[in-house]
């Protein structure tokens, strides 16, 4: 009998992660991670005391995946750069996009309350939303969220005629932000 092949955590989340990105979440199970890695269950229970525990892991990885791709879209306009690194996902990652957006789930559960704070730090950042409150910024951010998930759900559902180009998503969206920040600054003077 040969030596036994040690798996590490970033392994089973790679195999996971892969299940999920093609099949969706709800589709993994330990048995599958196992037969991704080629592997027996074994190696999964000794690296994770639970099934939970590896949802909770890929969840992590699936943000971490999130932020990469707002890191990516660095362009210096940062409420541009969080529309454009959501769009992203749901291009890339259509199939997790729609199991996390799309559908009644518990995965999500504390996302917001994670990401919102850092969105508003970052949107801070933007010349163009200098001095609004931070309810203001949460209140525009809302707006697009509900504006950018509508147009990504578009996207991930091949909803969008087949002509409309990433430079033409930029643009719809990069158009619809400046209207709401408009917005927001026209009724803050009244």
């Amino acid at each position: 009998m040969g030596p036994r092949v040690k798996f590490t955590k970033e392994q089973i989340l790679d195999a996971a992660f892969e299940i999920a990105k093609t099949e969706g979440i709800d589709n993994i199970t330990i048995r599958k991670v196992a037969e991704k890695m080629g592997s027996s269950v074994a190696p999964i229970y000794v690296n994770f005391d639970s099934v939970n525990q590896l949802f909770e892991a890929l969840i992590d990885r699936i943000v971490s995946v999130s932020q990469r791709l707002l890191i990516e879209e660095s362009t210096g306009n940062p409420f541009q750069d969080i529309g454009m690194a959501s769009l992203r996902f749901a291009i890339e990652y259509s199939v997790l996009f729609r199991d996390l957006v799309m559908r009644n789930n518990s995965y999500m559960k504390n996302y917001d309350d994670k990401v919102i704070p850092a969105l508003i730090e970052e949107m801070k950042k933007d010349p163009e939303m200098e001095g609004f409150t931070d309810d203001e910024l949460k209140t525009i951010l809302l707006k697009m969220k509900i504006f950018q998930l509508g147009l990504s759900v578009m996207v991930a559902n091949g909803l969008l005629q087949e002509d409309y180009k990433k430079q033409d998503l930029i643009d719809i969206l990069t158009s619809t932000a400046n209207d709401l920040i408009q917005s927001a600054r026209l009724n803050k003077k009244i």
